[in-house]
């Protein structure tokens, strides 16, 4: 029988056609990505050899300048196709800082032979034809319902662009940088932009590392999974503001608009105002009046109070706890100025959320004054998605008032259905309240939105450790620490993964990693300490519990973790009190009690009921 010359590859269940570019698994067909297919197809050829990111590169993205972190994104893509990990089968190796490696047993099948030895009977090439339709049907489906992506209204000659980023604006003369003005403006067109119901754009905490001079925008968009975004740059000069900016498709570099401006500084939102109209008339959006209302909002007519916000907002995307503080005045500064600007009180309750949720400072201290600045930001502007879903966070970790939080964050996700920082928060509060298949599928969707987030793919790593997904939640971290190895927030949660699989040298391991990440993190002290009392090094276990309670003479150290560490021990009644401790203390952690294996053994115990009683779970 003659052969066609023609290949396919077979590992598992699947079977790889490059030809036809198709992949099916026990004869179903598997949605990938055109980048993620060649990346398989160079895997699989050479199979069982180490292919090197830069060949991968130049294979991939010939005559394309691309990022490491794409690649990265790609093969992750392509675990999760696999889905190899939760099969105990594993695929692709990642060789630290060299490539990559199929190692699969794979079969080389001559696609000639295999093809007419087995002749599909034609009611089943029907079938097939009619599956595949329906498999194709449901993919672009779940693309809408996942992305909020609605079909366009009209018809054009070529697709419009639904996905967009903002990178954040560049300094017109290099060496000149005014860096809370450049983000400000970029995250003042996310907010705009975000109002539209026809455009899913990336958030802040999305493009804030494309801040560099000189990076290629298209790789950018490439790697965020854009179909366009916005490239610009701003200087102001005394008071008068220059601004460029341009709207570039993706796929081919073409640009769809561009815009100069020179205004004075106070004349700033309406240079924000008509770049925002272009963008949405490029785009072939449909705008609507409540569309254009959304566009053309302005939080505020104060420039004096805007430029503090600008600057606060920078330093809140910072984390530190000296940034975060920062932050909290420049907020403050922006309300005395404008006592209606609501989106300042969000950001300011935000502010003390992050303070109060990491304890670096006293929960009853912050929470109070996150929920006094929910409450006015809400107060001001009842229309404000980030209002609600600040209330909605102070109902979660402080007030512990379950359905008004589910309330005010429906809210909030109906008056901005893509905020990922929303949605995340949403899976948050799911999983408190013990749904757990909806907190992963809302923690997914939110990681969808910021696809190459390691941040993001860590809040996914936490939310399936409290499910007990500890496999699933290993493979996510491993995932984010091939994009970024210095995610502290990686390491962390590894070894909290590791811990409660059991492999407690391996925990030890990467938790010893992420204390020279964190330094000075109670969490990181705290995981220690449990683990050690539970692999049986009682002293050690001993010395990090001494070290919280030394730590806590001259600082707050939330009784939350000095309890992890006494439950590892086994000290189950000091665990208890500590933990009541928290309670009275407002501790936001105490709100996944329930779920937090570290307690695990407490939980047939009345005082650890009485304590989820009180707390309405």
């Amino acid at each position: 029988m003659a052969s066609t010359g023609k290949h396919l590859y077979e590992f598992a269940s699947f079977r790889l056609d490059p030809a036809e570019r198709r992949l099916l698994r026990d004869g179903q067909p598997v949605a990938l990505t055109p980048k993620s297919f060649d990346v398989l197809v160079a895997l699989v050829e050479g199979r069982g050899h180490l292919i090197e990111k830069g060949e991968l590169l130049a294979r991939i993205w010939p005559d394309q300048f691309v990022e490491e972190g794409i690649l990265s994104f790609n093969v992750s893509e392509l675990r999760k196709a696999l889905g190899g990990a939760h099969e105990g089968q594993q695929y692709i190796e990642t060789v630290r800082k060299k490539g990559f490696r199929f190692v699969a047993p794979v079969k080389e099948v001559d696609a000639g032979v295999s093809e007419r030895a087995a002749p599909l009977p034609s009611h089943n090439r029907r079938g097939a034809v009619i599956a595949i339709g329906l498999v194709t049907v449901a993919i672009a489906a779940a693309a809408v319902i996942a992305y909020g992506v609605r079909p366009a209204r009209r018809v054009t000659t070529e697709r419009s662009p639904r996905t967009i980023a903002v990178l954040p604006f560049k300094p017109l003369t290099a060496g000149v940088s005014d860096e809370p003005l450049e983000m400000g403006i970029c995250n003042a067109l996310i907010t705009r932009l975000a109002g539209l119901d026809e455009l899913v754009v990336r958030p802040t905490s999305s493009v804030v590392s494309y801040d560099e001079m000189g990076q290629d925008p298209l790789s950018a968009g490439r790697e965020l999974g854009v179909d366009a975004l916005v490239e610009g740059y701003i200087q102001r000069s005394g008071e008068r503001v220059r601004v460029t900016a341009r709207l570039l498709r993706t796929a081919d570099g073409k640009s769809l608009w561009s815009g100069q401006f020179n205004e004075t500084f106070t004349d700033i939102f309406a240079v924000e105002d008509s770049i925002s109209r272009r963008i949405a008339e490029a785009l072939e959006l449909n705008i609507s009046k409540d569309d254009e209302w959304r566009v053309t909002k302005h939080p505020t007519d104060d420039i004096e109070a805007y430029e503090l916000y600008q600057k606060g907002d920078y330093f809140l995307a910072k984390r530190s706890p000296g940034a975060v503080a920062k932050s909290i005045d420049y907020f403050r500064a922006a309300t005395v100025k404008d006592p209606g600007y609501a989106l300042a009180f969000a950001k300011l309750s935000s502010a003390y959320i992050v303070l109060g949720v990491r304890a670096d400072m006293p929960p009853l201290v912050s929470y109070r004054h996150a929920k006094a600045a929910a409450l006015r930001a809400v107060e001001i502007d009842p229309a404000s998605a980030d209002a609600q879903s600040a209330l909605a966070n102070v109902n979660t970790w402080y007030d512990w008032d379950w359905p008004e939080a589910e309330r005010r964050f429906a809210r909030a996700l109906e008056l901005n259905p893509n905020d990922a920082s929303t949605i995340q928060q949403y899976a948050v509060y799911l999983l408190v309240v013990g749904r757990h298949p909806q907190a992963i599928e809302q923690i997914r969707r939110a990681h969808r939105l910021e696809p190459v987030s390691v941040s993001m793919n860590v809040q996914v790593a936490r939310i399936l450790i409290f499910a007990s997904q500890y496999d699933a939640a290993a493979a996510e971290c491993r995932n984010a620490l091939e994009m970024d190895d210095t995610f502290g927030g990686a390491r962390l949660m590894l070894g909290r993964a590791y811990a409660h699989k059991g492999l407690y040298t391996e925990a030890l391991a990467e938790l010893e990693r992420a204390r020279s990440l964190l330094p000075g993190s109670a969490e990181v002290e705290a995981l220690r300490g449990w683990t050690y009392g539970a692999a049986g090094h009682t002293a050690d276990a001993r010395q990090v519990l001494d070290g919280l309670q030394r730590s806590s003479r001259q600082k707050y150290v939330s009784p939350y973790h000095l309890a992890m560490v006494e439950a590892g021990l086994g000290m189950n009644d000091a665990a208890l009190a500590s933990l009541e401790k928290a309670y009275e203390d407002r501790e936001g952690r105490m709100t996944i009690l329930k779920f937090a294996p570290e307690f695990a053994a407490l939980r047939g115990d009345p005082r650890f009921k009485r304590l989820l009683e009180r707390m309405k779970l």
